[in-house]
Order: C-alpha cells, then sequence, then structure tokens
C-alpha cells in the first residue's frame, strides 16, 4: 500500500503551549501523534491522560505528541478559550488552533477525538477514531521507533519545543460544580487544582478535601487525592458528595470522622454503559459529572456513557448502581428509561419527582419524571442544533449548557456555558429569555455551576474567571466572593507512568474509504465483501465476528452493534449491515460507520488456523437523493 505523505498543520489560527509555530517537516525524524479533539468532548478528555502517559513515557526519545483543536461549537474556538481548556485539563503539549476546521478537513477527519500517528519519514501510519487502547497505542509508537531506527529515518534526539510561562497561583482554578448547606455552608469544586473547598458563608475555607496532587487516594480529607471533581452533594447527616470526574468515581466525604470513601467506580474508566444492577464499588463508571440525592438514592449524571444512572444502598452496607435512564447512544430521544438518549449529561437539578439535566452536548434542557421515568425535552433540538436565541421553548438554543438550578420562584437557571451567560427558563409559560448580565469585569466566562442561595439570589461558578460571584434572581451582579485562606497547591509530583501490558500490534485500519457512499433516510442494506489474503481462507465453522459503532451522527444512523457469522470453506465471504436513517435535518449530513472484523483463517502448508483482525471507517454522505444500498470490499492481512 503507497504510503501517504502527512499533510502541514496549516491553516493555523494560533499555536499555543509553544512560543512558535511548529512544521511537521522539521520534525522529519519523530514519531507524532496528532490528537484531533475539542474541548466540550467527554471523550477527547478520556484521551488526554492517555497522551500525558505516552509523554512521560518517551520524555527521553524523539515522540511529539501535538494537539488540534478542532472545535465543534463556536464558543470553544477562539484561541484564549482553547487556551483555557489546556490549563483546565493540564495539557503539556503544544495545541494547534485548527482554523475553520480546515485542519480537519485536510486529514479527513470524521469524528472527535481522532489520533492520527506519523512516522519519521512524514508519512502517515495510522488513524484511530475514538478513544484509544493504551497499550495498542504504546505498542504502535514503539514499533514505530524501532521501524525508524533500522531504515536509518530516526532523529538522535527528541525535539525541544520552547514553552510560555504557566500562570500565576490563584485560590481558585477552573472552579466547577457548587453546592450550598442547610446552614450555608459552600462546597465548591476546585477543579484544576483537584480538590474540593467547603467554605463559611462569606467565603472563608472550613475543609480541604484533597491534598491538591492529582490522583487517586481514600483518606483523610487534607491528604486524599482526586482528579478534576465537579458535582457536589450535601446529604441530610452533613457528609459531602462528590463526582471525582477523571478518577471515574463517586465519593463520600464524612466531614465529622475527617475521612473520604470512594462509594462507586473502580478507578478506571469504564468501556460500556450500565445496563443492569451491580455492586458499584465493583462497576467502571465513564466521567460522572453530577450528583441529585433522592433519599436514600443518589442520582449520577454519567457524562461519558450518555446516562443517568442510580445509586442505592445494598444489604452488604455498600450500594448498588444501576441505569435510571438512557441506553448509552448519544443522542436526544425522549421517551422511557430504555428508549430515552442523552448527550454527555453534566448538570441536575431537582423538585420533588421532577428532575432537569443539563444535556450539555445537544444544548438542551431534559425533564426526568421519577414517578414514571419518562423524559422529554424542554429546550434543544439536536446534537448539532446551538445558538442563543430567546423565546417559545420549541425555538429557543442554548450552547453547551453544564448547570441546572431550580430558582425560588419554580422557574429554571441554566448555565449556558458556552454562550457565556445565564438563561431563564419559564416553566409556566414555555419561555427562555436571558438574564441581564453587566460587562466587563461582571461578565461571566464559560460558568459551569450553579447554586440558589437562601435568600434567593444565585451563585455561580464562574469558571473561566476563576471565581464564584453571586448574582440576583433577575441577573444583576452583586459582587464577587472572595475565597479567604486556601491552602497552597503542592508542586506536581513526576510519578512515573503506569505500566501497560503488551498488546498485538495490529494496524489500526486496514481500510479508509475515500469516496462516502450517499445513503438516503429511512432502510439502508450494506454488503461487506471479506477477503482472505492468497493462500488463505475463512475456518470452516469458526465464529467470524464484526463489531459496529456509528461514531459520528449516531443520532441519524443505527445499527447492530455486533454481528457474528459461522465461518465458511472459501476465500471470500459477505456480511450484510443493516442501517436506519432518520429523518435529516439538513440536505446533507456527514456520518461514518466504524467495522471491525475478528477472523479465524487457515492456510499454509502444513495448514494453520490463526486470528487476523481488520478495521474498517466507511465515512456515510446522508442526503434525500441518495441510495439504499452500498457495499464494500475489505481484504484482510495475512494472520502469521
Amino acid at each position: 500500500m503507497e504510503r501517504l505523505r502527512a499533510p502541514e498543520l496549516e491553516p493555523a489560527r494560533a499555536w499555543l503551549g509553544t512560543t512558535r509555530p511548529l512544521r511537521l517537516r522539521e520534525l522529519r525524524g519523530h514519531v507524532v501523534v496528532l490528537d484531533f479533539w475539542t474541548s466540550c468532548c467527554v471523550n477527547c478528555m478520556h484521551v488526554l491522560p492517555v497522551l500525558r502517559d505516552l509523554e512521560r513515557r518517551y520524555a527521553d526519545k524523539p515522540v511529539v505528541v501535538i494537539g488540534v483543536h478542532s472545535a465543534k461549537f463556536p464558543g470553544e474556538a477562539a484561541p484564549e478559550r482553547v487556551a483555557d481548556a489546556i490549563a483546565r485539563h493540564d495539557v503539556a503539549h503544544p495545541v494547534v488552533v485548527d482554523d475553520g476546521l480546515a485542519i480537519w478537513e485536510r486529514y479527513a477527519i470524521r469524528s472527535w477525538p481522532t489520533l492520527v500517528v506519523i512516522r519519521p519519514d512524514g508519512t502517515i501510519a495510522a488513524v484511530a477514531p475514538g478513544e484509544p487502547d493504551p497499550a495498542a497505542l504504546d505498542t504502535l509508537v514503539r514499533g514505530l521507533l524501532a521501524e525508524g531506527e533500522a531504515h536509518g529515518t530516526l532523529a538522535r534526539e527528541p525535539l525541544t519545543i520552547p514553552r510560555g510561562e504557566p500562570p500565576p497561583p490563584r485560590p481558585l482554578a477552573f472552579p466547577g460544580k457548587v453546592a450550598v448547606a442547610g446552614d450555608g455552608r459552600i462546597a465548591v469544586a476546585d477543579s484544576g487544582h483537584h480538590r474540593v473547598l467547603v467554605l463559611s458563608a462569606d467565603g472563608d475555607v472550613l475543609v480541604t478535601i484533597g491534598s491538591g496532587r492529582r490522583g487517586r487516594r481514600d483518606g483523610a480529607l487534607a491528604e486524599a487525592r482526586l482528579d478534576d471533581p465537579q458535582g457536589l452533594a450535601w446529604a441530610g447527616d452533613g457528609a459531602l458528595w462528590i463526582c471525582d470526574a477523571r478518577n471515574h468515581t463517586v465519593a463520600r466525604a464524612d466531614l465529622l470522622n475527617d475521612r473520604l470513601d470512594t462509594v462507586a467506580g473502580t478507578g478506571s474508566m469504564g468501556h460500556v454503559p450500565i445496563a443492569s444492577p451491580s455492586p458499584a464499588r465493583a462497576t467502571a463508571l465513564r466521567s460522572p459529572w453530577d450528583l441529585a440525592l433522592v433519599g436514600e438514592r443518589v442520582l449520577v449524571c454519567l457524562a461519558g456513557s450518555h446516562q443517568l444512572g442510580v445509586l442505592a444502598p445494598a444489604a452488604d452496607g455498600g450500594f448498588t448502581v444501576d441505569m435510571l435512564a438512557g441506553d448509552g447512544r448519544e443522542a436526544l430521544v425522549d421517551g422511557s428509561p430504555r428508549v430515552a438518549c442523552f448527550a454527555q449529561p453534566s448538570g441536575f437539578a431537582r423538585a420533588g419527582d421532577q428532575v432537569w439535566i443539563a444535556d450539555s452536548e445537544t444544548s438542551a434542557i431534559r425533564e426526568l419524571d421519577l414517578a414514571t421515568g419518562d423524559t422529554r425535552t424542554l429546550v434543544g433540538a439536536g446534537l448539532f442544533d446551538w445558538g442563543a436565541e430567546d423565546g417559545p421553548f420549541a425555538a429557543a438554543r442554548l450552547q453547551h449548557p453544564l448547570a441546572v438550578a431550580v430558582a425560588a420562584d419554580g422557574d429554571l437557571v441554566v448555565a449556558d456555558t458556552f454562550n457565556d451567560r445565564l438563561r431563564r427558563l419559564d416553566r409556566r409559560a414555555g419561555r427562555v429569555s436571558t438574564l441581564s448580565l453587566g460587562t466587563a469585569h461582571e461578565s461571566l466566562r464559560e460558568p459551569g455551576g450553579l447554586a440558589v442561595l437562601a435568600s434567593g439570589d444565585l451563585l455561580v461558578a464562574d469558571t473561566g474567571n476563576h471565581r464564584l460571584v453571586r448574582l440576583a434572581a433577575d441577573g444583576r451582579f452583586k459582587g464577587e466572593l472572595e475565597v479567604r485562606g486556601a491552602p497552597p497547591v503542592p508542586a506536581a509530583s513526576d510519578e512515573p507512568p503506569p505500566p501497560l501490558a503488551a498488546a498485538p500490534a495490529t494496524r489500526w485500519f486496514d481500510l479508509v474509504l475515500e469516496q462516502a457512499p450517499a445513503l438516503a433516510p429511512g432502510r439502508v442494506s450494506g454488503r461487506l465483501r471479506l477477503l482472505a489474503p492468497a493462500g488463505w481462507k475463512f475456518n470452516d465453522g469458526a465464529p467470524q465476528r464484526l463489531a459496529l459503532e456509528v461514531s459520528r451522527r449516531s443520532d441519524l444512523v443505527t445499527t447492530a452493534d455486533r454481528i457474528t457469522l459461522s465461518g465458511q470453506d472459501r476465500s471470500d465471504m459477505s456480511v450484510e449491515l443493516d442501517l436506519a436513517v432518520a429523518e435529516l435535518p439538513t440536505s446533507e449530513v456527514r456520518s461514518e460507520l466504524l467495522v471491525r472484523v475478528d477472523a479465524v483463517l487457515c492456510g499454509g502448508d502444513p495448514e494453520v488456523c490463526a486470528p487476523s483482525q481488520a478495521w474498517l471507517r466507511i465515512p456515510l454522505l446522508l442526503t434525500n437523493a441518495g441510495a439504499a444500498a452500498f457495499s464494500v470490499d475489505l481484504a484482510l492481512a495475512s494472520p502469521v
């Protein structure tokens, strides 16, 4: 197969994390990993720790990671907002700000996140949409280093990239959620400092939960470790529940006994949605982002698996975790618990049996009835529908909201994060309005947390401005809550990255279709013809398995998750793929289907049988003038 040379990273709107632009030609001799990401995407957040460990593991080798920030929402596209995201997520490598998705298009990227790995000779070695397996990525990079050394194309030492100065210290860094106790105490997720602060009503630090070092550790509150804590909820017994987002756990802080304990999650990121009740401590979660307490139950926004979960007390004294609503598909679908779909739910509010959810990736506010389990949408239209319009619920638009609260009069107040404002949802009139906000120092910057004070005033985590502010119910600015007595944050520790198990050195994608099949709404039949390599055939009777995923616009295209076929004693076999394409919101929409093939092939003399794996990316063009069928041939590589 002819090797494709990687295009230059241009046009660039800006370069961040380096004092000068970088060009791929000066990186010849290096293995380069390009991370196409966008700051709103929870799956992109899952990739960043993998890349951080990779950079530390190969710090003395010619390996360079470069982020390519290709924004989905207008509110996250400006370089200063990308700089905020870099600081918030501890990104240490350079990031190029893609100018209007131009670099995205040059590389034919179709979904966030996607990694592109470039050989030392400047050609593309692999393209991998989705969250990478750390061991597979490490195996690929090691193999490319060895290949470059053998061919004489490897640089003798890594390039020194000049960095900028770190930001000055401050009491809060990118505060996330806030929660107010009945006695007036305020809990704030000091997310950028990996800790939670408990404040008096006037801002004095009373308790610090977390040492300020990123990590995962239960124990005494000041010695515990958290990683990007977000959701907070006060319990009736005075304990504080915490969503530890990047540790993928839910914890309970017992302030009376000075103890933090994990209640749900294993500390490792889950890879499947929650489908049935299971022991909470033994179940891997995906980015829990907010909490709401309902009696002894704890409702959890599982942003990473696009679900609402529920923790319930178990007979052994622990908790079980179960799906409350959402089947794990990223979409906006109303209905019963197993029919409804969410997209990165990130904020809760509750009154009685009604729960409201800030469904950030659909720019929507959803309502869940706890009595019936049904979900309906108040405001929002889909994954790619956003704006700042006021008016009737059906016509109003938000942009990536992260928090919602119930105001004193029963209306909803929304942190409309990427619009830098608060919005009011009048439930009786069915209308959205923008709260009056000031300018200059009174304006908000990506607000991410909300709470209603006993007075009716609003307490806002003004995330991008690293502060807490108090607003009147009508949005008038009343002042900043000064945080006093916050402990200094310790210097980051230089701990070694975790060890990795061996992984097969397989190519990530064996075929990328350049021409997207044009498909019309309705039922679509796809024919995938699998071709065994010369001298091999499919094992008669052995299972041949296909895993399918719609990696872009899963709200419009659905298909089976898995297909299993019995092998045939021949060199080719065909698989029928049944797709359903929904009514289109515009004349043309681009989608993508990923297919992984796990086959068993037999061949050679004497004959041996061995597994063979192949990956396929099928870009799709959805259009009313499209067809109802398509076909693809995929040649498998020799397994030995």
